[in-house]
């Protein structure tokens, strides 16, 4: 190179020596990751056998804490207890947002529906009229007899 100015030779010269470069620290770059692949992955699995042996146990099916930094047992635990009492509370409120939404829709629903029109589509006039013939009422208990004879009658004309 003379002032400044290079000639088609060595412009492709330095092109190709890049070239070469960046192919040679890919290749090298490719054989360091297969080389290394066995022991990482090694690492890997004893770090979590680790993590999983160093644990605490757990006893119910609730979060475990781990202490870490400063954090102490009785901040983990007012945290939790926090957080249990929340869960009561939106349950405990859900339930009586529940409740009220089922009494709001009976009480504005009820007035609407014609009792004695149902009970005409059904043939029911009276309560005592459609208990009135109740298998299991005392009075048809009482009288096992009538079950016996028509049962006796119908083996006796099968023969």
């Amino acid at each position: 190179m003379q002032n400044g100015k290079s000639n088609n030779g060595s412009f492709f010269e330095t092109i190709l020596n890049r070239f070469s470069g960046i192919c040679g620290s890919v290749a090298r770059t490719t054989v360091r990751f297969f080389k290394n692949l066995p022991g990482r992955s090694m690492n890997f699995v004893r770090r979590k056998i680790n993590e999983y042996k160093r644990r605490p146990p757990r006893e119910d099916i609730n979060k475990v804490y781990v202490l870490v930094g400063y954090t102490t047992k009785k901040h983990i635990e007012a945290r939790y207890n926090r957080e249990r009492e929340m869960m009561i509370l939106r349950r405990g409120l859900l339930l009586i947002i529940f409740v009220l939404l089922l009494l709001i829709s009976f009480k504005t629903v009820v007035p609407y529906v014609n009792v004695d029109q149902y009970k005409n589509m059904f043939g029911i006039g009276d309560v005592d009229e459609l208990t009135e013939n109740d298998p299991f009422a005392e009075d048809a208990i009482s009288t096992p007899t009538i079950y016996a004879e028509t049962s006796a009658t119908s083996e006796s004309e099968q023969i």
